[in-house]
């Protein structure tokens, strides 16, 4: 390993980087899946308050990212909605938790990968005449700004970049090479290249030259840490107890 630079870290290690108070942070996950479970328990558990969370959407009631609205720990989220997390909707409904404007998913997509391939934002035809209606966002410093490109009207959307960005994927190798599977696929590659520190989660750490190149997902180079998260069954066990809980799913016999 002399010749690889070895950035797996412990999570107070790779962490303790993000302020306690005030951190703009920007996480993937879709729904509650392919969330990076250890290191949300590490926000909770250390108290990071005020955060401004950029995310595809708030999480899934119970458990994960809801539980940061439940502890009162997010102040500002930026997003496509909040409504698939109670705790969001119940923060938001409290005034404690700030949305100067929601975009469509595809739009806070194209928003983030404009963040990080470095370009200057994307033109998006969506919403145009309805997103940008007075007095919806009443929050928005702005007008949003709308062009005409071959006669259709579109937002000029600047792109979503972040200081930190915390990501979910099955595997990494010692150098930050990261390997997606399944749900966590999801915004995950995207919004580790979005981030100028990025800490990835995994299920398993594997030496280099494991993964195969054309199953890298996202670069060494755009991964400052790795921290070793829950196995696949532990994630198992997480959404069967959730979704025995909720009665989506019979107890066994």
């Amino acid at each position: 390993m002399s010749k690889f630079s070895n950035k797996i870290k412990t999570l107070d290690e790779a962490l303790s980087v993000l302020p306690k108070t005030d951190p703009v942070i920007m996480m993937g996950g879709f729904v509650g899946a392919g969330e990076p479970s250890c290191c949300i328990d590490w926000l909770i558990k250390n108290r990071i308050s005020g955060i401004t969370l950029i995310t595809n959407e708030p999480g899934l009631s119970g458990f994960g990212r809801a539980m940061l609205y439940k502890n009162g720990l997010v102040k500002e989220i930026i997003s496509s909605h909040v409504g698939t997390t109670q705790e969001s909707t119940d923060e938001y409904l409290k005034g404690s938790l700030k949305v100067e404007q929601f975009y469509p998913m595809g739009t806070w997509i194209e928003k983030v990968r404009a963040g990080a391939m470095g370009l200057g934002g994307a033109l998006i035809p969506v919403g145009v005449g309805i997103l940008d209606e007075p007095g919806l966002f009443a929050e928005l410093k702005e007008n949003k700004t709308v062009i005409e490109v071959d006669g259709v009207p579109c937002f000029v959307e600047p792109p979503l970049k972040a200081p930190f960005g915390l990501v979910k994927a099955w595997r990494a190798d010692e150098m930050g090479n990261l390997e997606y599977r399944l749900t966590s696929m999801n915004c995950n590659a995207m919004v580790a290249m979005a981030c100028d520190y990025t800490v990835a989660e995994v299920e398993e750490i594997v030496p280099v030259g494991t993964i195969p190149p054309e199953r890298v997902g996202t670069a060494a180079p755009f991964v400052q840490a790795v921290v070793k998260g829950l196995s696949l069954a532990e994630h198992d066990e997480i959404y069967r107890q959730h979704w025995l809980k909720i009665g989506k799913l019979s107890p066994e016999k």
